[in-house]
């Protein structure tokens, strides 16, 4: 309108109309996991594909076990799992091979450079999750794991 003043950034944000939005999961779910990745990113300094750590967690904790098993594991499909590896191959920190008996699967591990990056990306998460849980409380932190964890099994 006429006259109006042109806000941006966090005050603009913060006084948006939001009553839609406000008694729905979904949408504050989505605002946390972008902060969350935005904060990790930043915390690993580099660009990091969505779920990198997840996937490489998962890979250390279950070496040799097949690209749809981790995919599963993680929460994404294989087609979103596919380019995650091809770049961890890429990038010598995967080793990816056949699976006797299955011409379709392969059989995933991690290198001693993938094993290396993970630890580095282990001491953000750690320091990450040391600021949630002094925002929360150890209890609240538990409790909110809790919840995503049971948020996911009802969808």
């Amino acid at each position: 309108m006429a006259g109006d003043k042109v806000k941006s950034g966090k005050q603009a944000s913060s006084e948006m109309k939001m009553t839609t939005l406000d008694g729905v999961v979904g949408f504050h779910m989505r605002k946390a996991t972008l902060r969350a990745q935005g904060t990790f990113a930043t915390a690993a300094g580099k660009k990091l594909m969505t779920g990198q750590y997840s996937v490489m967690a998962i890979i250390n904790e279950n070496p040799g076990r097949t690209q749809s098993a981790i995919a599963e594991a993680a929460g994404l499909d294989r087609s979103s799992l596919v380019p995650i590896l091809n770049k961890f191959e890429t990038e010598g920190l995967i080793l990816r091979a056949p699976v006797k008996g299955d011409k379709r699967a392969y059989a995933v591990r991690l290198t001693k450079k993938g094993e290396q990056e993970l630890a580095k990306l282990e001491d953000n998460v750690r320091e990450i999750e040391a600021k949630v849980i002094a925002g929360l409380g150890a209890d609240d932190h538990l409790r909110l794991i809790d919840l995503l964890k049971r948020f996911h099994d009802i969808l």
